[in-house]
């Protein structure tokens, strides 16, 4: 799940409560929403696994690329 992830990688509880009311009150846009700015709003680095699963997230919802492709930034790079 998209918000668990996102507190793995340190998005704060605070937000992560908030995104899961939105999904008790079934407006999923608003979750997703919210979780990807508020990524983007504390530059909280991600990996692709979460970028994949955003990706897949706007397919669903049909929201063009524009609307979540900002995160691209923040995906750390692999160390090889």
């Amino acid at each position: 799940m998209l918000i668990d992830l996102a507190g793995q990688l340190g998005l704060s509880g605070k937000d992560l409560a908030i995104a899961k009311d939105y999904l008790e009150y079934n407006e999923l846009g608003l979750s997703f929403d919210h979780v990807i700015t508020q990524i983007y709003e504390y530059n909280v680095e991600i990996n692709k696994a979460l970028y994949s699963m955003v990706v897949d997230i706007a397919s669903e919802l049909k929201l063009p690329a524009n609307e979540y492709d900002f995160l691209i930034l923040l995906i750390k790079q692999e160390v090889s």
